[in-house]
């Protein structure tokens, strides 16, 4: 497969993941209530926070990794498959 249409399939999927639907609120009446009360929103917060947490090693790793091959890039020690 050559690279332009490699391209092509592989925005066809990313453009059917992204605009694919996904199913809004879907918790029940008694998780809807409890998460609107004062203690709720606290949790809710702590939920957002702890996500944001966990998003921070994933992008690290990325960051490192971009970051050894542009150098080896530039160094000339990276070879093309």
């Amino acid at each position: 497969m050559d690279r332009g249409k490699a391209l092509a399939v592989a925005g066809a999927v990313l453009a059917v993941l992204v605009f694919a639907p996904e199913p809004a609120l879907a918790q029940c009446a008694m998780c809807r209530r409890a998460l609107q009360s004062p203690e709720g929103q606290q949790m809710v917060a702590a939920f957002r926070s702890g996500i944001l947490v966990l998003l921070a090693a994933p992008f690290s790793l990325l960051g490192v990794i971009a970051t050894l091959v542009v150098r080896m890039r530039r160094r000339g020690s990276f070879k093309r498959f």
